[in-house]
């Protein structure tokens, strides 16, 4: 930086290693890892027992990192207190019970996610 007069500019998308709670990365990678990993694990299981090809390991590998991927993007998973802190609090969203006083929960994400399909029912 000694040179060229370069500075950093703030894009607001917060520092790189804050933590996440892992319900919030849980609603965020559900269906583009989560959900696609477990129907590619159908699929490549299915193809696997009925064929077996030496190429098809890089597609176990490719199921393997989209099941990982919630994980290994919340920095502090390593740090044992936070991943009990996360624990803990993961169980909680998905035990809350189910009322509009707890919209922050796993009830609210699938109900959510399944209007955002059939759109919201009018009373």
């Amino acid at each position: 930086m000694t040179f060229g007069g370069a500075r950093y500019i703030a894009t607001g998308r917060g520092f790189a290693t804050t933590q996440i709670l892992f319900e919030i990365l849980y609603s965020w990678f559900a269906g583009p890892c989560i959900y696609l990993g477990m129907q590619t694990l159908c699929f490549l299981l299915y193809v696997t027992i009925s064929l077996w090809i030496p190429s098809i390991i890089y597609f176990w590998f490719t199921v393997l990192a989209l099941y990982l991927a919630p994980f290994l993007f919340n920095p502090h998973q390593f740090s044992f207190t936070d991943f009990i802190i996360d624990y803990c609090e993961f169980l909680r969203w998905i035990c809350r019970e189910n009322s509009w006083s707890h919209a922050n929960s796993w009830i609210g994400y699938c109900r959510l996610s399944r209007t955002q399909i059939t759109g919201f029912k009018k009373k």
